[in-house]
């Protein structure tokens, strides 16, 4: 189990990606994480709780807090997974997360592409990367893994190039 230093590391540093530096949405985080680390297996219910405690002080509307969207988004240039499909995607996505985590692959790849995965569909109006994030660490400590700390310019190692958001891009 990673430390509480690492946790919070981590919990700051996926804020400060969607740029949210202030001390309440980190709290907001601390206590999503603590929802989330406690739980034995991702369910839809989980996913929708999580994202309730994280967006709780945050300005989006309550029918969109721990609710999925009920309208079209942009992700840079692309669009997200049609609203109407989102609930169905993400019942089979915590099933593939179920697997990725009995067999997670040479460095948790397969729970990468689950990550990957969960910000295509991108379920909610605002917290997805966040959630996201939560939900890959999540996994790869049910895994036996660590987690992984990701910054804005994160590479995932001195010696390679590829920054976080190319995993998108393959």
């Amino acid at each position: 189990m990673p430390t509480m230093d690492k946790i919070i590391e981590f919990l700051d540093e996926s804020n400060k990606i969607e740029g949210v530096y202030d001390a309440d949405s980190l709290k907001q985080a601390e206590f999503a994480w603590e929802y989330l680390v406690k739980q034995k297996e991702l369910t839809v219910s989980v996913v929708l709780k999580t994202h309730k405690i994280l967006m709780l002080h945050q300005n989006i509307r309550p029918d969109q807090k721990g609710y999925f969207r009920k309208e079209e988004v942009r992700i840079g240039w692309k669009f997200g997974l049609s609203y109407s499909k989102i609930p169905e995607a993400i019942t089979s996505w915590v099933k593939d997360v179920a697997t990725s985590i009995r067999v997670p692959g040479k460095d948790g790849k397969h729970i990468k592409l689950d990550h990957v995965e969960y910000e295509r569909i991108h379920p909610f109006i605002d917290g997805n990367g966040r959630t996201g994030r939560m939900f890959m660490n999540w996994a790869r400590i049910k895994a036996g893994l660590p987690i992984l700390i990701i910054k804005a310019d994160w590479p995932v190692d001195p010696g390679e190039q590829r920054s976080y958001y190319q995993w998108f891009n393959n």
